[in-house]
Protein backbone atom coordinates (compact mmCIF):
# COMPACT_ATOMS: atom_id res chain seq x y z
CA UNK A 1 0.00 0.00 0.00
CA UNK A 2 2.46 2.31 0.96
CA UNK A 3 4.50 1.71 -2.63
CA UNK A 4 1.07 2.16 -4.26
CA UNK A 5 0.68 6.19 -2.59
CA UNK A 6 4.00 6.59 -3.03
CA UNK A 7 3.27 5.96 -7.06
CA UNK A 8 0.16 8.08 -6.98
CA UNK A 9 2.07 10.60 -5.00
CA UNK A 10 4.90 10.95 -7.59
CA UNK A 11 2.22 11.04 -10.64
CA UNK A 12 0.29 13.70 -9.30
CA UNK A 13 3.47 15.99 -8.99
CA UNK A 14 4.60 14.72 -12.89
CA UNK A 15 1.27 16.20 -14.08
CA UNK A 16 0.88 19.27 -11.77
CA UNK A 17 4.33 20.19 -13.58
CA UNK A 18 3.05 19.37 -16.97
CA UNK A 19 0.40 21.40 -16.45
CA UNK A 20 2.22 24.69 -15.13
CA UNK A 21 4.61 24.07 -18.04
CA UNK A 22 2.05 23.93 -20.71
CA UNK A 23 0.67 27.45 -19.71
CA UNK A 24 3.86 29.30 -20.60
CA UNK A 25 4.26 30.95 -23.58
CA UNK A 26 6.09 28.89 -26.52
CA UNK A 27 9.75 29.17 -27.04
CA UNK A 28 12.11 30.60 -25.39
CA UNK A 29 9.53 32.88 -24.00
CA UNK A 30 8.05 30.34 -20.99
CA UNK A 31 12.29 30.80 -19.37
CA UNK A 32 11.63 34.36 -19.53
CA UNK A 33 8.65 34.71 -18.54
CA UNK A 34 8.99 32.18 -15.60
CA UNK A 35 12.10 34.35 -14.48
CA UNK A 36 9.76 37.81 -14.64
CA UNK A 37 7.38 36.18 -12.51
CA UNK A 38 9.97 35.83 -9.69
CA UNK A 39 10.52 39.56 -9.52
CA UNK A 40 7.00 40.55 -10.24
CA UNK A 41 6.55 42.08 -6.89
CA UNK A 42 10.02 44.13 -7.50
CA UNK A 43 8.41 47.51 -9.23
CA UNK A 44 11.51 49.46 -9.42
CA UNK A 45 13.11 46.52 -11.19
CA UNK A 46 10.51 45.65 -13.37
CA UNK A 47 10.21 49.49 -14.61
CA UNK A 48 14.06 49.19 -14.83
CA UNK A 49 13.74 46.22 -17.22
CA UNK A 50 10.86 48.56 -18.77
CA UNK A 51 13.68 51.19 -19.51
CA UNK A 52 16.04 48.88 -21.24
CA UNK A 53 12.99 47.23 -23.15
CA UNK A 54 11.80 50.75 -24.61
CA UNK A 55 15.37 52.14 -25.13
CA UNK A 56 15.81 48.84 -27.48
CA UNK A 57 12.75 49.19 -29.40
CA UNK A 58 13.01 52.73 -29.96
CA UNK A 59 16.69 52.07 -31.38
CA UNK A 60 15.16 49.08 -33.43
CA UNK A 61 12.86 51.33 -34.93
CA UNK A 62 15.31 54.17 -35.29
CA UNK A 63 17.81 51.85 -37.36
CA UNK A 64 14.14 50.01 -39.62
CA UNK A 65 13.26 53.96 -40.17
CA UNK A 66 16.80 55.12 -41.01
CA UNK A 67 16.76 51.95 -43.40
CA UNK A 68 13.80 53.58 -45.70
CA UNK A 69 14.77 56.78 -45.39
CA UNK A 70 12.52 57.98 -43.00
CA UNK A 71 15.90 60.06 -41.24
CA UNK A 72 13.11 62.63 -39.14
CA UNK A 73 11.15 60.25 -37.37
CA UNK A 74 14.22 57.93 -37.15
CA UNK A 75 16.35 60.51 -35.75
CA UNK A 76 12.84 61.56 -33.06
CA UNK A 77 13.10 57.93 -31.70
CA UNK A 78 16.61 57.61 -31.41
CA UNK A 79 16.30 61.21 -29.05
CA UNK A 80 13.78 59.54 -27.01
CA UNK A 81 15.78 56.46 -26.43
CA UNK A 82 18.69 58.25 -25.16
CA UNK A 83 16.03 60.18 -22.76
CA UNK A 84 15.21 57.69 -21.17
CA UNK A 85 17.06 56.63 -18.19
CA UNK A 86 16.88 55.36 -14.35
CA UNK A 87 14.65 58.19 -13.42
CA UNK A 88 12.08 58.33 -16.26
CA UNK A 89 8.97 59.41 -14.84
CA UNK A 90 5.77 58.36 -16.11
CA UNK A 91 5.00 61.65 -18.34
CA UNK A 92 8.37 60.37 -19.65
CA UNK A 93 7.23 57.06 -20.47
CA UNK A 94 3.94 58.43 -21.78
CA UNK A 95 6.37 60.32 -24.58
CA UNK A 96 8.26 57.37 -25.07
CA UNK A 97 5.13 55.36 -26.08
CA UNK A 98 3.75 58.38 -27.99
CA UNK A 99 7.15 58.59 -30.19
CA UNK A 100 7.08 55.09 -30.20
CA UNK A 101 3.62 54.53 -31.52
CA UNK A 102 4.05 57.67 -34.81
CA UNK A 103 7.75 55.41 -35.10
CA UNK A 104 5.82 52.21 -35.90
CA UNK A 105 2.99 54.00 -37.83
CA UNK A 106 5.23 55.97 -39.89
CA UNK A 107 7.43 52.44 -40.52
CA UNK A 108 4.29 50.54 -42.13
CA UNK A 109 2.89 53.12 -44.20
CA UNK A 110 6.71 53.29 -45.58
CA UNK A 111 6.82 49.52 -46.40
CA UNK A 112 3.15 49.34 -47.91
CA UNK A 113 4.60 51.34 -50.57
CA UNK A 114 7.44 48.65 -50.93
CA UNK A 115 11.07 50.94 -50.87
CA UNK A 116 13.64 49.73 -52.57
CA UNK A 117 16.80 49.09 -50.07
CA UNK A 118 20.51 48.75 -51.38
CA UNK A 119 22.68 46.23 -49.77
CA UNK A 120 23.82 48.39 -46.85
CA UNK A 121 20.05 49.62 -46.12
CA UNK A 122 18.94 45.69 -46.49
CA UNK A 123 21.30 44.85 -43.60
CA UNK A 124 20.38 47.74 -41.60
CA UNK A 125 16.80 47.00 -42.10
CA UNK A 126 17.64 43.37 -41.07
CA UNK A 127 19.35 44.53 -37.97
CA UNK A 128 17.22 46.67 -36.86
CA UNK A 129 14.08 43.90 -36.97
CA UNK A 130 16.00 40.95 -35.13
CA UNK A 131 16.24 44.43 -32.37
CA UNK A 132 13.03 44.93 -32.65
CA UNK A 133 11.58 40.78 -32.35
CA UNK A 134 13.57 40.70 -28.92
CA UNK A 135 12.19 43.89 -27.61
CA UNK A 136 8.14 42.73 -28.59
CA UNK A 137 9.07 39.21 -26.98
CA UNK A 138 10.48 41.61 -23.52
CA UNK A 139 7.83 44.05 -23.78
CA UNK A 140 4.64 41.52 -24.11
CA UNK A 141 6.59 39.43 -21.04
CA UNK A 142 6.89 42.45 -19.05
CA UNK A 143 2.81 43.50 -19.89
CA UNK A 144 1.83 40.30 -18.94
CA UNK A 145 3.46 40.65 -15.73
CA UNK A 146 1.99 44.05 -14.87
CA UNK A 147 -1.15 43.19 -15.78
CA UNK A 148 -1.24 39.95 -13.88
CA UNK A 149 -0.37 42.41 -10.65
CA UNK A 150 -2.08 45.18 -11.49
CA UNK A 151 -4.68 44.98 -8.63
CA UNK A 152 -1.59 45.05 -6.17
CA UNK A 153 0.19 48.12 -7.82
CA UNK A 154 -1.03 50.91 -6.42
CA UNK A 155 -0.33 54.50 -7.40
CA UNK A 156 1.05 56.49 -4.45
CA UNK A 157 4.54 58.09 -5.48
CA UNK A 158 5.89 58.30 -9.04
CA UNK A 159 7.06 55.05 -9.18
CA UNK A 160 3.94 53.45 -8.31
CA UNK A 161 2.05 55.64 -10.54
CA UNK A 162 4.34 54.93 -13.62
CA UNK A 163 3.99 51.21 -12.95
CA UNK A 164 -0.11 51.48 -13.09
CA UNK A 165 -0.16 53.56 -16.50
CA UNK A 166 2.26 51.02 -18.37
CA UNK A 167 -0.10 47.98 -17.03
CA UNK A 168 -2.59 49.43 -18.72
CA UNK A 169 -0.47 51.02 -21.94
CA UNK A 170 1.43 47.75 -23.19
CA UNK A 171 -0.85 45.51 -23.76
CA UNK A 172 -1.70 47.69 -26.66
CA UNK A 173 1.29 48.74 -27.11
CA UNK A 174 2.31 45.26 -27.56
CA UNK A 175 -0.61 44.51 -30.15
CA UNK A 176 0.72 47.45 -32.39
CA UNK A 177 4.17 46.37 -31.78
CA UNK A 178 3.17 42.95 -33.40
CA UNK A 179 1.27 43.96 -36.27
CA UNK A 180 3.97 46.10 -37.18
CA UNK A 181 6.77 43.31 -36.66
CA UNK A 182 4.77 41.00 -39.05
CA UNK A 183 4.61 43.78 -41.90
CA UNK A 184 8.24 44.06 -41.52
CA UNK A 185 8.41 40.33 -41.59
CA UNK A 186 6.50 39.97 -44.92
CA UNK A 187 8.32 42.78 -46.26
CA UNK A 188 11.53 41.34 -45.60
CA UNK A 189 10.51 38.01 -47.29
CA UNK A 190 9.27 39.67 -50.17
CA UNK A 191 12.74 40.70 -51.22
CA UNK A 192 14.28 38.39 -49.92
CA UNK A 193 16.22 39.55 -46.68
CA UNK A 194 17.04 36.50 -44.26
CA UNK A 195 14.82 36.70 -41.21
CA UNK A 196 16.72 36.78 -37.64
CA UNK A 197 16.64 34.18 -35.75
CA UNK A 198 15.15 36.07 -33.08
CA UNK A 199 12.33 37.66 -35.85
CA UNK A 200 10.97 33.70 -36.29
CA UNK A 201 11.07 33.11 -32.63
CA UNK A 202 8.71 36.17 -32.18
CA UNK A 203 6.29 34.60 -34.94
CA UNK A 204 6.22 31.57 -33.61
CA UNK A 205 4.90 32.90 -30.53
CA UNK A 206 2.11 35.11 -31.98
Amino acid sequence: MAKYLKALAGAALLLACTGASAQLPKGNGGAEYNAMTKKELNVPELLRDYIGVAQGLLNAEKEMLSAVGLSEPAARAGTEAQALGPASTRSQFENALKVQADSLQALRQKLDSKPALDDATRQQFANGLGELSRGWMSNAELSRTLVENRKILKADGAIGAAALYLSKALPGTSRELGQTLQAAAAYAKANNITLPQATNEALNQM
